[in-house]
């Protein structure tokens, strides 16, 4: 490889929103984030059937419409 043409690496204290701190190695000085695997539902374990938000009555009327059939 060249010499001096590649960026210079930091290992960097990344901040996440939910207040966890992860470290790693970038070439930007601060990093923050939204979300990180401390604060995402699917790294905490809830599944996505959990996460639905039904706030229309839209999957009661998905089952009364396809109630007789077999899926």
């Amino acid at each position: 490889m060249k010499e001096k043409i590649h960026p210079e690496m930091k290992l960097v204290t990344v901040k996440c929103a939910c207040g966890a701190e992860h470290k790693f190695y970038t070439t930007l000085e601060n990093v923050r984030i939204d979300v990180c695997s401390n604060c995402h539902p699917l790294y905490k374990g809830m599944s996505g059937a959990s996460l639905v938000i039904d706030s229309e009555g839209r999957i009661e009327k998905f089952r009364r419409k396809y109630k007789d059939q077999q899926y």
